[in-house]
């Protein structure tokens, strides 16, 4: 039977048109965006599990910064531990000097002036050893690096105490003996060594943390951009599809048109 309507095709072509435009519509709307989900009810599951990744990534980037804070001062700190190892070095050189027998009163005066200056700088560098106001020799300084990642306690002591506290005097050493230990300067030096090793495990400690969250960082970063941002290959093909299927429709609907053109000649006959 032969209606007005053509058998429905005009309707059906335009349904179909109006379809692959809203699709044209979105696939624009992706590619403008450089996001897959362009409105409220677009993959819903995926995107709350990707700003959760969102979040914990934006974490880890502080993280990172405040790992990289610590490295810092943790350099900063070794650089004065080797300005103190130095001094118990030139305080070891003048006990020597002090054993001689045939220093006169003046020479161990001398002796005895340098040894005092340099035991003052030895407690100024660590009094002033500090990181935005924070004590960093026997401080306790705790770096976190964001959500679900342990905390590090930097705590710099010389082998064990939270300062240097050996029983160094000038006059001691200004009068020299060959004995260093009853000086004191045999546990100073080991004191300083020990918190020497403590910064570079430290160092290394935070150094490691760090490589780590850099690689967890990356994985986290591609893993939201799968689930956040749009394929632009893939959805630039189906543009390029509903572009072409659009022009299809519309010469389809004009064929379409055209047959009900058809009934209104045979009515005019």
């Amino acid at each position: 039977m032969t209606t007005i309507n053509a058998g429905g095709a005009f309707y059906r072509v335009q349904n179909s048109l109006d379809q692959n435009s809203s699709r044209v519509s979105d696939s624009m709307q992706r590619l403008a965006s450089g996001k897959q989900n362009i409105a409220p009810g677009d993959r819903t599951a995926s995107s709350a599990v990707a700003f959760g990744m969102k979040a914990e990534l934006a974490s880890l980037k502080v993280g990172i910064q405040n790992g990289t804070e610590a490295l810092n001062a943790i350099e900063m700190i070794t650089n004065d531990i080797a300005a103190l190892n130095d001094m118990v070095v030139r305080l070891e050189e003048l006990n020597a000097l002090g054993e001689n027998g045939f220093n006169s009163g003046a020479d161990t005066a001398a002796l005895e002036a340098e040894a005092t200056k340099i035991l003052t700088e030895f407690t100024a560098v660590q009094t002033r050893a500090t990181w935005k106001g924070n004590a960093i020799f026997g401080g306790t300084n705790n770096v976190a690096f964001g959500r679900n990642t342990d905390a590090v306690n930097i705590t710099l002591t010389g082998n064990g105490a939270t300062s240097f506290s050996a029983a160094v005097t000038a006059s001691n050493i200004s009068t020299g003996t060959a004995d260093v230990a009853s000086t004191g300067l045999d546990d100073l030096k080991r004191d300083v060594d020990a918190m020497q090793i403590t910064a570079g495990a430290f160092y290394n400690q935070v150094s490691n943390t760090i490589d780590h969250l850099s690689s967890l960082k990356a994985g986290y970063s591609l893993d939201l951009s799968s689930k956040m941002d749009v394929d632009f290959a893939g959805e630039t093909t189906e543009l390029a599809k509903g572009q072409i299927l659009a022009q299809a429709g519309t010469a389809m609907l004009a064929q379409a048109n055209a047959q009900g053109q058809g009934m209104l000649a045979l009515i005019q006959i």
